[in-house]
């Protein structure tokens, strides 16, 4: 009963009626992790972030690269064997061994690596599993009936 006769409504018309200024102030305001007004971002094409935590490793042009000649595992994204939602009987690793394409290195930014015969996306260092040399696969039946 006490909710009835205290009601909802008339904090939510309050929140309301304070919004806009609300939203002015946090526009008005320059943001941490981008170092500019929201109100400036917005009409900005291109905004570069900061990274909201030091990284624990080196990244930008000063972390080592993997060699092109190493042999990786990539992660299955969420329904990407099957198309739909991802199973917890569906593999986590990519099936296939691939090499690296192409690194793409920014100044600040984590080195992205390109797989020859992968997704389209990129892929930072510790999402790709690395296959030693010498490393013997199932035979071709046996990765067949797991797709």
């Amino acid at each position: 009963m006490l909710l009835a006769v205290r009601g909802s409504s008339e904090r939510s018309a309050a929140w309301v009626r304070a919004l806009p200024d609300v939203v002015a102030a946090l526009n008005g305001e320059v943001t941490r992790l981008i170092g500019k007004k929201p109100a400036q971002a917005v009409k900005a094409a291109r905004v570069m972030q900061k990274p909201s935590a030091p990284a624990g490793r080196v990244v930008g042009l000063e972390e080592p690269l993997l060699p092109s000649s190493v042999l990786v595992h990539y992660p299955y994204a969420p329904g990407e064997l099957e198309g739909g939602r991802r199973r917890a009987t569906d593999p986590v690793w990519s099936l296939t061994i691939h090499t690296i394409r192409n690194v793409v290195r920014q100044s600040g930014q984590p080195t992205l690596c390109y797989l020859n015969e992968g997704p389209a996306r990129g892929f930072v260092r510790e999402e790709l599993l690395i296959v030693p040399h010498g490393t013997e696969l199932p035979p071709d039946r046996v990765l067949r009936r797991t797709r």
